[in-house]
């Protein structure tokens, strides 16, 4: 801690501000505990400092909060920041109503105030404790958490809506870093430091660490109660787990397991929402659709699965030269699965688990524009195939492919494209 004169009190004066139990960490850098509303008051609506009709009738110290504002934090309007707010709304809710247990954590709020503020040491039962003072008319501007401080105003918007009462958000206790007695400049290279030098998870990472999430719950369940063929060819089984990369985001040409868990993940959102999953399979998923619960989810897609893997072993381990384990592919292999399934709505278009282990029988996987061109890749000027395409772009013409007989590349991947149809854009 830098050298300063500390002050010792017997007696808070509470004419100086709101006293605030800190540790004190250096001159300029304290933290904190205290209300959300508490910091409500500090730091105002983010929103307000983007309308400029509402800025002219501002207080001079508020318009200059607002000003300071702007000057270090982004945009909320109009952007992706505006979007996560919402979702971080919902996240806040379920937190304060109790239903994430203790499986949740939001970070501290990062609080500039431009001026210093005073410090005492205060006599309490267990020695001295460090005292901050905030001066009642203080304001302030967050260098970082400000998404999850606009959550908290969504949520103070209409607090009926997510089941809360306005006093239960007020009275959420926050962690708080407060940096005082720093200038700008400062204040907006903490700002960069916090936003735009951490490492931010891969995707795999992130999903394999949400057990929270539906999906990804059943998804890691399958990893361990699924066994599949040894690669070794020794006759023996192992563990699901042992052939999905979990902390990858792309497997690397000398690993040896046949997919990324981000991908195994694709095809349960498609076995349980269909085609429909397609759309769903980078987002979270927390409802299932009706007569789906989990437990049957998991069963089920661990039956149907199991029949797939077992069946194709030879292919997925053969990933090199193979489409199967490809992200579209897998992920509509899932959507035809979907049609398998008991919650299924599909109708005529029913399935058993037989059924489409014998529509799937006849389908090549090799990795050739011969069977897969303008479906899952396309030929390259080299002449080689390339899975071109993520699950959003070729997966509803992949299930197509897999399991609509009406539809030309139904026979394309069972008998080959005809030549005069291949790096045809418009077949």
């Amino acid at each position: 801690m830098d050298n300063q004169t500390t002050q010792y009190v017997t007696e808070l004066d509470r004419g100086l501000g709101d006293p605030v139990r800190i540790l004190q960490l250096s001159r300029t850098r304290l933290m904190a505990t205290m209300p959300w509303g508490q910091l409500a008051r500090i730091v105002p609506d983010p929103r307000r400092a983007e309308q400029p009709q509402a800025m002219k009738y501002l207080s001079t110290p508020e318009r200059e909060q607002a000003e300071a504002r702007n000057e270090v934090q982004r945009t909320i309007k109009a952007t992706k920041k505006a979007l996560n707010a919402k979702d971080y709304a919902k996240y806040l809710a379920a937190v304060i109503l109790g239903e994430r247990g203790e499986r949740w954590a939001t970070p501290p709020f990062a609080l500039w105030i431009q001026s210093p503020l005073e410090t005492v040491q205060a006599q309490s039962l267990l020695g001295f404790d460090t005292i901050a003072y905030l001066p009642y008319d203080t304001t302030g501007v967050l260098m970082d958490a400000e998404t999850q401080h606009l959550a908290h105003f969504i949520l103070r918007d209409d607090p009926a809506a997510y089941g809360l009462t306005a006093q239960q958000i007020h009275a959420r206790s926050v962690g708080v870093e407060i940096y005082h007695g720093i200038d700008l400049v400062a204040a907006r290279q903490i700002f960069h430091d916090r936003n735009l030098l951490g490492v931010v998870p891969n995707k795999n990472v992130a999903l394999s660490s949400d057990s929270s999430n539906v999906a990804t719950s059943i998804t890691l369940d399958l990893l361990e109660s699924i066994q599949v063929p040894d690669p070794a060819g020794n006759g023996e089984l192992v563990p699901l787990g042992d052939m999905v990369s979990v902390r990858q985001r792309q497997l690397k040409a000398a690993d040896t397991e046949w997919m990324t868990l981000s991908t195994l993940r694709s095809f349960v959102i498609t076995a349980i929402f269909g085609k429909a999953g397609f759309e769903k399979t980078s987002g979270p998923i927390s409802e299932l659709p009706e007569g789906c619960t989990r437990d049957v989810a998991t069963k089920e897609i661990n039956d149907l699965l199991n029949r797939i893997l077992s069946t194709f072993a030879a292919a997925l381990g053969d990933r090199h030269n193979t489409v199967i384990a490809s992200p579209a592919v897998f992920a509509a292999l899932g959507a035809v699965a979907h049609r398998a399934t008991s919650w299924s709505k599909v109708g005529y278009d029913a399935l058993t688990p037989d059924d489409l282990m014998k529509l799937l029988a006849d389908v090549k996987w090799a990795k050739s524009p011969t069977y897969w061109e303008g479906t899952a890749g396309k030929e390259t000027s080299t002449g080689a195939f390339s899975l071109a395409g993520g699950v959003k772009d070729n997966g509803s013409k992949t299930a197509a492919a897999l399991g609509d007989p009406t539809s030309p590349r139904f026979q394309w991947v069972r008998y080959g494209r005809p030549a005069s149809d291949l790096g045809d854009p418009r077949s």
